[in-house]
């Protein structure tokens, strides 16, 4: 499996991008909402929401879990949600085969 550089340089730089990505892959296939996903990772919504969709200066845009394709956003009745693509599942399980690197972050 291919894995862009791109994506294994934006999760080696964020432990909360990290975190995130591991809540959602243990939640899979479920979708949930930002301020459960800030609950479960002990962050703030507004963090979590940068990790996710970018937010100015502090999260790059181009660097986000959605903009890299592993998390989507789901509209659903006025509401936001995020979940796991199957890419972010692959790249996941992918990783998990050098769980002994990556278990230090989660």
């Amino acid at each position: 499996m291919y894995i862009d550089p791109h994506i294994l340089r934006s999760l080696h730089r964020s432990d909360l991008r990290r975190r995130i990505l591991m809540h959602l892959y243990q939640i899979y296939p479920s979708a949930t909402y930002l301020s459960e996903i800030a609950r479960n990772v002990g962050s703030d919504p507004s963090n979590v929401r940068g990790a996710l969709v970018g937010l100015g200066n502090r999260y790059n845009g181009d660097s986000s879990l959605v903009y890299l394709g592993l998390v989507e956003e789901v509209h659903n009745n006025g509401f936001k949600y995020y979940k796991l693509t199957e890419y972010g599942k692959k790249v996941m399980e992918y990783l998990k085969t050098y769980y002994p690197y990556y278990k230090k972050f989660w």
